[in-house]
């Protein structure tokens, strides 16, 4: 009978780290640093980037992402995008989500509905602020395609039945969930809405 070889995880500075079981990014972080994990935005899995809450189950290379990597800035600003999305269906529940990535130097997010005022952007800062202060934990589920669509079309949600119906039949598909709000997103996130200062 072989013995079971612990899992190798090489790290960016050369060192190296065993384990005996599959451990997620955030709990290899962690492991290494708690003052890393709380700065930690996403990992990188053998030059590609993941989700912290991803399971490393073979011998790798890891690097830990922070707001210092471009990699984590969009991981963070993605993030804040999703705390924006939140704040506007808080404050206009009718607006109807599109898209909402990270860009080069921030984020943004598309709604269908009427056009804002100063005032009613102001509005939805301070929502935003009241729900990075909740510090609600992020969490990700994955659903069949017509699962998917149906969970947004009850959510009335037309865009985004729209976005997944360009998607493979086959396909597996991801949303992440923080508080009251969930969307469609292939990810990455941070842990915890807390994290987006």
């Amino acid at each position: 009978r072989k013995e079971k070889k612990d899992m190798v995880i090489t790290l960016k500075d050369g060192s190296s780290k065993e384990y005996a079981q599959a451990m997620s990014v955030i709990d290899i972080a962690n492991d290494i640093s708690e003052g890393l994990a709380r700065m930690a935005c996403a990992g990188e899995i053998d030059g590609k980037v993941v989700d912290l809450r991803t399971m490393v189950d073979k011998d790798c290379n890891l690097n830990i992402l922070t707001f210092n990597d471009e990699a984590g800035q969009k991981t963070f600003w993605h993030t804040a995008s999703h705390v924006l999305a939140q704040a506007v269906k808080h404050l206009y529940p009718d607006a109807k989500c599109t898209i909402g990535p990270a860009i080069d130097n921030g984020f943004y997010y598309d709604f269908d509905m009427p056009s804002l005022t100063r005032e009613d952007l102001d509005k939805i800062e301070a929502e935003m602020k009241k729900i990075v202060k909740n510090g609600d934990d992020i969490t990700s589920f994955t659903l069949p395609r017509a699962e998917a669509i149906k969970l947004m079309e009850e959510k009335g949600e037309p865009y985004k039945v729209e976005l997944i119906n360009d998607l493979p039949e086959d396909s597996i598909i991801s949303f992440y969930t923080q508080g009251d709000f969930t969307d469609l997103c292939a990810g990455p996130h941070l842990m915890n809405t807390k994290a987006v200062k």
